[in-house]
């Protein structure tokens, strides 16, 4: 893409301060990768462990800017104005709660994805539930801790008396499964508790249920363009759920797309899907994922409003299954970004 008879200038932004910042340093190597050097005058833009903001001149070269930012308000790199849009390949607190949007506002920078409201809301975990649940979309039943109990019996006594054993322990607010455990008994507790409050401040406590882990895809921007649901995925593991290891370590999870299910259960995960992206006002690429019980319910479980661009990563297999390029799946980003912003 060109503006006027120049390329476009794409800051692809990566690395971060969230426990996803490696996932977020291979989503942006694969960005840079299949990103047209004949269309895009490219950058990466890091921002360290610390929240440094560190500009690589190229892919290859790295120049170091002299202010020291802390972590909670970065101070943006020397020369943000040259940018005409910022590629947003970070995940987790700050990339994709919003917060960086906020920032990107303040700069007026063109930026990739979905606006503030839509990517703190779909950070919450518990509060895209609710919003989403008044669409008539199900997800399991929950509660929400916002400080580790002390009385680890009566949180028993509540588990067995609600949602019951096993269940599922993770943050409100995280992603790449970070945090997250599937808890048998109360002697599990202390531990799954103490793993999702290193994550954040707000914890769920979550009924288990047991079935087809799928995923889907859609991109457009709500109220503006048509939402397009791409091919839903069924993975497939070896581990009692898909965690940060099955997702991005282990040889024996299988990722199938398109799905092995009948027209109408994909039919009703793509509207779902749909459902999910524009009732929190998403735009560009998102991701969701649902369960789809033993007994045929489907259950939604959460929004990725920046879902992961790694070799291993979903939306790019399901882009490939539509017949489109990982340069392709970039450009329509790009190009609902620039839609969105002007």
């Amino acid at each position: 893409m060109t503006l006027g008879k120049r390329k476009l200038r794409i800051g692809v932004f990566a690395g971060g301060v969230s426990s996803e910042r490696e996932v977020s340093l291979k989503s942006a190597a694969q960005v840079i990768k299949n990103l047209s050097p004949d269309k895009y005058d490219i950058r990466l833009i890091e921002v360290s462990e610390t929240g440094r903001w560190l500009l690589h001149g190229t892919p290859t070269t790295l120049i170091e800017q002299t202010s020291e930012a802390p972590k909670t308000s970065p101070i943006p790199f020397e020369g943000q104005q040259d940018l005409d849009l910022a590629f947003i390949a970070m995940h987790g607190t700050f990339a994709e709660d919003g917060r960086l949007q906020s920032l990107f506002e303040i700069l007026n920078i063109t930026y990739s994805g979905s606006g503030v409201l839509a990517s703190a809301i779909g950070m919450n975990k518990s509060k895209t539930c609710e919003l989403v649940g008044r669409r008539g979309i199900v997800s399991p039943q929950m509660f929400e801790l916002y400080k580790a109990p002390t009385d680890l019996d009566a949180l028993d006594i509540q588990i067995q008396e609600s949602i019951h054993y096993p269940c599922v322990i993770k943050p409100n607010a995280s992603g790449s499964s970070v945090g997250v455990s599937l808890v048998d008994n109360k002697q599990m507790l202390a531990d799954a508790l103490s793993l999702a409050f290193a994550e954040g401040g707000s914890v769920l406590v979550e009924q288990y249920v047991h079935g087809r882990e799928v995923t889907c895809g859609v991109f457009g921007n709500s109220h503006q363009t048509e939402l397009t649901a791409m091919p839903v995925v069924e993975v497939i593991t070896k581990s009692r759920f898909f965690d940060y290891n099955a997702k991005y370590e282990s040889a024996e999870t299988q990722e199938i797309c398109p799905a092995n299910l009948s027209p109408e259960v994909t039919a009703q995960i793509q509207r779902a899907a749909q459902t999910a992206h524009e009732t929190l006002g998403c735009d560009g690429l998102t991701r969701s994922d649902f369960i789809l019980s033993d007994d045929g319910t489907l259950y939604f479980l959460e929004i990725n409003t920046i879902p992961g661009m790694t070799e291993a990563s979903l939306c790019p297999k399901e882009a490939a299954a539509m017949g489109m390029s990982f340069s392709q799946l970039l450009d329509i980003q790009i190009d609902l970004a620039l839609k969105r912003h002007n």
